[in-house]
């Protein structure tokens, strides 16, 4: 694996935290994740932040979970290490690291793990994706996802397919092609592949998924919270934005609802910045400052519920 590690300046030991990248190019080298590693170093923790190449190229994959399983076995067992090790997740990172939270040589020992503005269960989510509407107390509202992902999602999907066949066709649809000319040459597996990623009925989605080839469904649960939020026995934070245009706030909701109170130690949603920026809390109205300065106490309050545990 490759990461980059922020320490204090001395020879003690310390607590750590796995800082996880979202879906970025830059990876490891964001500006954001430099300036909180030297910033938590400085305040006296050690800060290790792994490179996922996959999320990279904006694809969930079993090796990203692998690489931060790896980074906690790495972080806990150092000499300067005091054995208090949490996790933190952003956006797509923050169900693979839920994930990495329930290995076995993971859960026993992490102190503390978080979401900010992950999703539970990765089916509701493609499907929300796909069909630009979110399912809220049993109602389907409107969802605009941001156009990356729009375009990402579906090149994905196709890549699951185990047909090379079908892969390729799929793509040249994807790319542009008539459906008509490529639909004749797609399996049973294909065909119901094109179908989901054509349908923009929300109340077709389900079965429609429901068809589609088994070891494509396996793959994807494997890489989703909700199979596995059972092992997890660990001190979870929960953040989301209500502006969020990748990963819908009602994931959030879900993931908190699952876990038990003795475990969930903070939730939020929030109204005042997006995704997981913010910037925006920074460009305060006088017409809303108290809004914001109550949202600036929460964002406060979240990164306490982490660090007060290492």
């Amino acid at each position: 694996m490759v990461a980059d590690l922020y320490r204090p300046d001395d020879r003690g030991r310390h607590s750590g935290l796995i800082l996880a990248h979202g879906a970025i190019q830059n990876g490891k080298n964001d500006r954001a994740l430099i300036f909180a590693g030297q910033s938590l170093a400085r305040a006296g923790y050690m800060v290790l932040v792994p490179q996922l190449d996959n999320l990279c190229k904006f694809r969930l994959h079993q090796d990203d979970i692998d690489v931060l399983v790896a980074g906690f076995q790495y972080l806990s067992r150092q000499e300067f290490s005091n054995g208090k090790v949490g996790m933190l997740g952003a956006c797509l990172s923050a169900p693979l690291v839920l994930l990495a939270a329930t290995h076995p040589s993971v859960s026993r020992d992490l102190t503390v793990v978080s979401s900010w503005g992950g999703f539970y269960n990765i089916n509701d989510w493609l499907q929300s994706v796909l069909t630009q509407h979110y399912i809220c107390d049993g109602e389907y509202r409107p969802w605009k996802p941001r156009t990356l992902l729009l375009a990402e999602a579906p090149k994905w999907l196709t890549e699951l397919l185990p047909n090379a066949l079908d892969r390729l066709c799929l793509e040249r649809m994807l790319s542009g092609d008539s459906a008509d000319s490529v639909k004749s040459n797609l399996s049973p597996s294909g065909q119901a592949m094109l179908e989901l990623l054509a349908n923009r009925e929300s109340e077709r989605t389900v079965d429609l998924w429901t068809r589609l080839d088994p070891k494509i469904r396996q793959t994807l649960d494997n890489l989703s919270p909700h199979t596995r939020i059972s092992q997890l026995d660990t001190k979870v934070s929960i953040i989301h934005t209500l502006t969020d245009d990748v990963i819908p706030w009602v994931e959030s909701y879900k993931l908190a609802d699952a876990i038990d109170s003795e475990h969930k130690v903070y939730f939020r949603v929030f109204e005042h910045f997006y995704h997981v920026s913010i910037e925006d809390l920074l460009k305060a109205r006088i017409s809303n400052l108290h809004n914001v300065i109550s949202e600036i106490i929460q964002l406060y309050l979240y990164i306490y519920s982490i660090l007060y545990r290492l």
